[in-house]
């Protein structure tokens, strides 16, 4: 038992100097600093405890904007903004930095811009540029095998988007 309380007492000695350390500004949070290229996990909160479908997901990092905002791109070529603090440096020596595109899926309930049906995911290209999607059978001309690597719907070409 005194063996016990001896380590409680380290314990809470422990704590009270954090405790100082904290309150009289000796503490200072390291500030993650990435560059372009580099890989990074990127923090995911689920909406309950029971979402086992939350994980680590490896991204790159393509372009830091200045007020600490990550642009980032995963191995399906989604890109999307997050702040530094969702994000932890990935150190994995491992990691596989090739595009498979064929990882891009049509997120549910997206509509056709030209017909506006929510059916046939499968037969829908969504443009790279602006995240819309079209039937490839709906488009002039219509298109009857997916292109491979990026697609950029026609329009959004020509007015410079």
């Amino acid at each position: 038992m005194p063996a016990a309380f001896e380590n409680l007492a380290i314990a809470q000695h422990r704590d009270t100097l954090r405790s100082a350390t904290i309150r009289g500004g000796g503490y200072r949070p390291s500030i993650r600093r990435f560059c372009v290229e580099d890989y990074v996990y990127l923090q995911q909160t689920a909406p309950t405890t029971l979402d086992v479908t939350v994980g680590r997901t490896t991204l790159r990092v393509q372009e830091v904007l200045p007020p600490g905002v990550l642009m980032l791109e995963g191995r399906d070529g989604v890109v999307w903004k997050d702040h530094v603090r969702n994000s932890a440096p990935c150190h994995l020596p491992n990691v596989d930095g090739t595009m498979d595109l064929s990882l891009a899926i049509v997120r549910a309930g997206l509509r056709c811009m030209l017909c506006g049906s929510t059916d046939q995911a499968a037969h829908m290209l969504v443009c790279d540029r602006c995240s819309r999607g079209w039937h490839m059978s709906c488009l002039t001309p219509p298109i009857d095998v997916v292109p491979t690597g990026r697609w950029v719907y026609p329009r959004c070409t020509s007015e410079g988007r």
